[in-house]
């Protein structure tokens, strides 16, 4: 799977294990997300609260730009559909402090009735500092805008929500964890 992915997610990859130092998930302190240069209009810097809330820290000025917000103080988690939710409260965060990458694929479903294809790849982080465990988000894919036939309800009153295709795991050196593998159907048009 590592040599399948896109240059930029091999090009995080690398700076994530450079700031290991010899453990098995760098702390926040070695990982500097400038060093993305180019990507960090990309990223995503969430932290965990607890096992049940992953929540939006930092997000780079593409991504407010495509989301129509900046998603800092939300819940990811809250966000996303609830088959991928009930999935991710109960394996990412053994998968990501395995330590293992996601690629997650998914659909951004908009009030509008429009949908955005998007793909990003999720690496733990600690921050020894503060106490938390912390995911460092790139997103590396985005479609073109597409219009569905009907408008979809958003959850909690938000402009738009994840309907989540798949999940896959990306070994970073450590093998991938025992964990079923997530993927269905993208929304039909």
């Amino acid at each position: 799977m590592l040599q399948a992915l896109e240059e930029e997610y091999r090009h995080l990859i690398g700076l994530w294990k450079e700031a290991r130092r010899g453990q098995g998930v760098p702390t926040r302190e070695h990982f500097d997300p400038m060093t993305l240069r180019g990507l960090v209009s990309r990223v995503h810097l969430l932290e965990f609260e607890g096992q049940d809330k992953l929540i939006f820290r930092l997000s780079g000025t593409n991504e407010q730009a495509r989301l129509g917000e900046d998603p800092k103080g939300e819940d990811y988690l809250a966000i996303v559909d609830a088959p991928a939710r009930a999935y991710l409260l109960q394996n990412m965060h053994t998968t990501l402090f395995h330590p293992a990458g996601l690629v997650v694929t998914t659909e951004e479903i908009h009030a509008d009735g429009s949908r955005i294809p998007t793909r990003f790849i999720a690496l733990p982080l600690r921050d020894a500092r503060r106490g938390r465990d912390q995911v460092i988000a790139l997103v590396s894919e985005k479609g073109p805008k597409q219009y569905l036939q009907v408008t979809f309800p958003v959850p909690r009153d938000r402009e738009w929500h994840d309907e989540v295709i798949a999940v896959e795991t990306v070994d970073l050196g450590n093998g991938i964890p025992d964990i079923p593998i997530y993927k269905r159907e993208a929304l039909s048009s």
